[in-house]
C-alpha cells in the first residue's frame, strides 16, 4: 500500500500517526550563559556586602556594592543586545 503523499513512501502501519522525534532542550546561548554568570557574581558580591556591613568594614562593603552593581549592569546590557544598549545606558537621543 502506498501513501497518498507525493513522496510515494511505503506505509508500514496504516492508521497510526508518525511518532514525533524527541527534541533536546534548547541550550542557552553564549550571551545567556555569560549573563547568568554575571548574575551569580553579583549575588556573591551582595553576600560579601552583607558580611562586610555586619563586620563594620565599610570600605569592603562599598567595594562589594560596586562589584554587585557593575555585574548587574553588565548582565542587563548583555540581555538588551546591540539594539537595546542605548536604552540601558540612558536612553536614545531625540530624533531631529
Amino acid at each position: 500500500m502506498r501513501s497518498p503523499t507525493s513522496h510515494g513512501q511505503l506505509i508500514l502501519f496504516p492508521g497510526t500517526e508518525p511518532r514525533a522525534t524527541p527534541r533536546r532542550p534548547e541550550r542557552p546561548t553564549r550571551t545567556q550563559r555569560k549573563a547568568e554568570q554575571l548574575d551569580r557574581m553579583a549575588e556573591a558580591a551582595e553576600r560579601e556586602l552583607a558580611d562586610s556591613w555586619r563586620a563594620g568594614d565599610m570600605v569592603g562593603a562599598r567595594e562589594a556594592h560596586e562589584r554587585a552593581r557593575g555585574a548587574r549592569r553588565a548582565a542587563q546590557i548583555l540581555r538588551a543586545g546591540p539594539s537595546g544598549v542605548a536604552d540601558v545606558l540612558g536612553g536614545r537621543p531625540a530624533a531631529a
